[in-house]
């Protein structure tokens, strides 16, 4: 690796002779006659440009041959295409016209290459600076919530998981997220990190998404598709940036908010000389994380009777029969959703026996009392971040660029897996080296991560069991409510007292000492309770390369890639197997890829291009596999119609392959044997929950039997694909983006629930006891066929007078055909084979977890105005998204997710004289308060107020 790195690094020293200097200088303005500051200016098939004056000048070096052609564009203004020539080389004279729909955007991510996103073969979104500028969001990655097909699940307030396409996940790890060519994501927790660790606000130029199936060029990461975020070259955007921000949010909150948000970015870049640039930004932000106060009674199928069942047909279910009861006063088994310690179904409930002293408590659950979020943390909810890069560039000749780049993440946040964590100070660094040219890049980059992290409701668990045992707890809850004969809320209240009280002393004790203790080590002074935090220091190393021979082939578009990865685990055995020796395991990667193309012109505005890409992919754990596509758009003059087949697969993460929980305690399990053999599921196999729970309602039906898994079995995800679109621009003034698709998934790495008895040999009888058992999240490869089809369109119409609207529906569902552990088609609870069955139907949902966790309809509707007056420009928009089936780790639930909607808006002002545009704006104005997930964070009215000074010092 390091003669790797050592390659890239004297390439980046290394300069190619060029030929002669040509000063190219010109003016741009509107068609009024009044110069445009900031038009961007590039030499066309290169990356080599620079920005327009506040008197519309602009000058440029070049040592291309005359004439060749310069692209320039403007926020609001048709992108124009200039001929520079011997005669106009020295004043290029540039009138640019209003645009309110643009549409001749450049994209890579769709092909490697750069192409209209008109003409695109597949799907394909972008945003720049014009819709970020317009966006009622507060950043550019929330602006990717307004993009069709794009679901966000909020964990933080800075951090966001981007899903696509099915399967929504509160850690997407089959969505491919990249930073300038980086992988985004954690390189041992295996999901991208997004705004968490992404480069400052003030950097992104552009993010590119593209949805569906993109393993054929970037590998088996991007099973659901891809975004490229890509940041400002420091030659193109030069000066210094300033943006101040601030605002408000949880609003309306009792005895909490609203509570003050403050974000500061700041950005400067300068050439030095004819060739290297130099760019710097630094971003802080701080406020009041969005609170997960949700503490209503959980929903989950754990619960007794948790189904309406039809007992004429074998008992299948009909629907949710379960009543949740939020009074903790008059239930027994109150489990609040964002209330840790009292899960019923991980280590908070007592279940009495059948032969209690007193019938009213016989074979009956009761939950103990939990502790909130912010009683747990303590931190009051505080949240920061910050975010900084650096990056030199070096001309090595007029097409040919190096850079050397370091990018800086550090934060807090809280992610929900299958319980909550919460990192108190992560930090990630990413350092690249890059030589670029129009026809090949070579890049070499490592991520280097620190992520300490614990488990909110397993050191909830601890600190009540460390009061007091639950056994100790459940017989004096007893003792009170039948010899005392008190209510259930009277009970709980004799039987909490003394109980240890948030921000108490011995509260705090408790609770520093299992969080900063790690999982690997004894809690000081015992020999037997060890600590509940957990470390993931792994480390990414990825080499890859890609060369596009359009200039030496001429019968087609060829282009060609391959990449070398290597993880380098890093948990101490807080998270992840070891080797017999102690030693961390390694992951090793490689892929190369090949993609053909050629546009052929079938008559006068009648174009086909069809296109084929391969790839192969080799995990070293795991068989290898090939992702083919094919693809084509017929373009008949200004409409353009699109078709694409393509397959791919997903390598588990380093979490799903050597992930083991704490001794003792449930959690999530690798798929792979080290994993599986170190959590003792070989000698002791656990129990499936679906299984389970009918025998824990009663007895007399069928006891269930260990699950027992091959580990050795463990594979990869696959998925098929095919997708037809439309896209087209009628008169100037009306786009439409349309597209369906249909999927179907196999393999699918589902964690699968199961009760492992803690005491091997005690049969099923034990699991009528919680006490007696673990629950663990087991990553099988589940032998079900998913099925998925999805519908979107998008349309945007000019009005006239700048005025804008535009709006986006996604339609999508999942239908499923179960298979039992040899592969034979199950049958539901009446009898009837479960094939290609919608999978959020109650006779689906009672015989097991898929996590499909998609709303079936959402849609958006703006109405946008950039130009109100010269300098004030405007942006309303409501979000719908309807309710969802939702399944969620061990403390979350099953559950139907009301839908929920949000207002947005946002008002600009210009101030030319001081470079400066002001922005008053809100994110869910009216303040309805929701969550985009069962257990996440409720999300309520974000107001704020932002100056941006750009591109002074130019």
């Amino acid at each position: 690796m390091r003669k790797h790195l050592l390659f890239i690094a004297l390439a980046l020293l290394c300069a190619l002779p060029g030929r002669a200097q040509l000063n190219l200088a010109g003016i741009v303005t509107n068609q009024k006659g009044q110069p445009l500051e900031g038009a961007i200016i590039i030499i066309k098939g290169t990356s080599k440009g620079t920005i327009s004056q506040a008197n519309g000048h602009f000058a440029l070096q070049s040592t291309a041959a005359l004439p060749f052609p310069i692209t320039i564009s403007y926020i609001g203004h048709h992108q124009e295409n200039v001929m520079v020539r011997g005669n106009n080389f020295r004043r290029i004279l540039v009138e640019l016209s209003p645009e309110s729909i643009l549409t001749d955007e450049v994209v890579v991510a769709a092909s490697r290459v750069p192409e209209d996103i008109k003409t695109t073969t597949t799907s394909v979104e972008k945003l720049g600076v014009r819709q970020f500028q317009q966006s009622t969001a507060i950043s550019p990655y929330d602006a990717l919530q307004n993009v069709k097909g794009v679901d966000f699940l909020t964990q933080s307030l800075t951090f966001k998981s981007v899903n696509m396409r099915g399967f929504d996940s509160n850690n997407n790890t089959r969505f491919l997220q990249l930073t300038d060519g980086m992988d985004n994501r954690s390189p041992g927790l295996g999901f991208g990190f997004g705004n968490v660790a992404g480069i400052p606000d003030l950097d992104v130029e552009s993010i590119e998404l593209v949805p569906g199936a993109s393993s054929a060029l970037y590998g088996p990461d991007a099973m659901q598709g891809m975004m490229l975020t890509t940041s400002k070259n420091p030659f193109t955007y030069q000066g210094l940036s300033v943006q101040l921000k601030g605002g408000v949010n949880n609003v309306g909150k009792a005895n909490f908010g609203p509570k003050p948000y403050t974000d500061l970015a700041v950005r400067y870049a300068k050439q030095l000389g004819d060739r290297m640039a130099l760019k710097v930004s630094f971003q802080r932000l701080d406020g009041t994380d969005f609170i997960a106060d949700d503490y209503s009674d959980r929903s989950t199928s754990a619960r007794t009777s948790f189904f309406i069942t039809d007992a004429s047909r074998g008992g299948i279910a009909t629907g949710i029969g379960y009543a949740p009861i939020t009074n903790a006063n008059i239930n027994f088994e109150y489990d609040g959703v964002n209330v840790y310690g009292d899960d019923i179904n991980s280590g908070g409930a007592f279940k009495y026996p059948v032969n209690y002293a007193n019938v009213l408590l016989n074979n009956k659950f009761v939950t103990r009392t939990g502790y909130t979020e912010l009683d747990v943390i303590g931190n009051k909810g505080k949240v920061f971040s910050n975010r900084a890069n650096v990056a030199l560039h070096y001309k090595l000749s007029d097409d040919i660029e190096a850079s050397l780049s370091w990018n800086y993440g550090n934060g807090n946040f809280i992610r929900t897996n299958n319980y909550r964590e919460y990192f108190p100070d992560y930090q990630r660094h990413q350092i690249k080296a890059e030589i670029r040219g129009d026809n090949f890049f070579l890049r070499a980059y490592t991520t280097q991560q620190k992520a300490d992290g614990w488990n909110i409701g397993q050191v909830a668990t601890v600190i009540n069991n460390t009061w007091k045992s639950l056994g100790q707890w459940a017989a004096e809850f007893g003792q009170s409510y039948v010899e005392n004969k008190v209510s259930i809320g009277q009970a709980r209240v004799e039987s909490n007292r003394g109980r240890y009280l948030p921000g108490s002393t011995s509260f705090n004790t408790v609770r520093d000492t299992y969080a900063n203790t790690y999982n690997t080590d004894f809690i000081p002074g015992s020999t037997a309770a060890r600590g509940r935090r957990f470390r993931d220091n792994s480390q990414l190393w990825h080499y890859e390369g890609m060369y596009n021979f359009k200039n030496i082939l001429q019968i087609a578009d060829v282009i060609a890639g391959a990449s070398l990865r290597h993880y380098a685990l890093a948990s101490g055995g807080t998270l992840f197997s070891r080797k017999t020796d102690g030693s961390e395991y390694t992951i090793n990667e490689v892929g190369a890829y090949l993609q053909a193309s050629k546009e052929f012109s079938l008559d006068e505005g009648v174009t086909f291009k069809p296109t084929v890409a391969i790839r192969y992919d080799k995990n070293q754990y795991l068989k290898g596999g090939l992702t083919p596509r094919v693809s084509a758009v017929l373009s008949l003059g200004v409409h353009n119609f699109r078709a694409s087949w393509q397959t791919a697969f997903r390598n588990p993460t380093p979490e799903q392959l050597f992930l083991i929980p704490v001794a003792g305690a449930g959690g999530e399990v690798g798929g792979s044997s080290v994993a599986y053999n170190g959590t003792g599921l070989v000698s002791n196999p656990g129990y499936l929950q679906a299984e389970t729970t009918p025998y824990q309602s009663n007895t007399t039906t069928t006891a269930p039997k260990p699950f027992v898994v091959d580990p050795n079995q463990f594979t990869t995800e696959k998925i098929s694909t095919w997708e037809v679109g439309y896209k087209t621009l009628i008169k100037n003034k009306f786009y439409i983006d349309a597209f369906y698709f249909a999927s179907r998934y196999t393999d699918l790495i589902t964690p699968q629930t199961e009760y492992q008895l803690l005491t091997p040999g005690g049969g099923a009888t034990a699991l009528l006891t919680p006490a007696n058992y673990r629950t663990l999240q087991v990553n099988v490869n589940s032998a079900n066929e998913v099925f998925v089809r999805g519908a979107g369109i998008g349309l945007e119409y000019g009005l006239g007078e700048g005025f804008t609207v535009s709006g986006n529906y996604t339609h999508q569902i999942g239908l499923i055909t179960l298979h039992d552990a040899r592969g034979s088609i199950r049958n539901d609870l009446a009898g009837v084979p479960v094939v290609k069955r919608k999978i959020s139907n109650p006779e689906v949902v009672q015989l097991g977890r898929t996590f499909f966790n998609t709303p079936e309809n959402r849609y958006n509707i703006t109405l946008s105005n950039p130009r109100l007056t010269e300098r004030l420009g405007a942006t309303i928009t409501y979000r719908w998204t309807d309710r969802m089936w939702y399944e969620q780790g061990i403390t979350a639930g099953d559950v139907w997710l009301p839908s929920w909607t949000s207002l947005d808006a946002q008002i600009s002002y210009k101030v030319p004289s001081v470079k400066s545009i002001i922005k008053l704006g809100g994110t869910n104005i009216l303040n309805k308060y929701y969550a985009q997930g069962y257990g996440l964070a409720q999300i309520g009215g974000l107001y704020y107020v932002s100056i941006t000074f750009d591109e002074l010092m130019h």
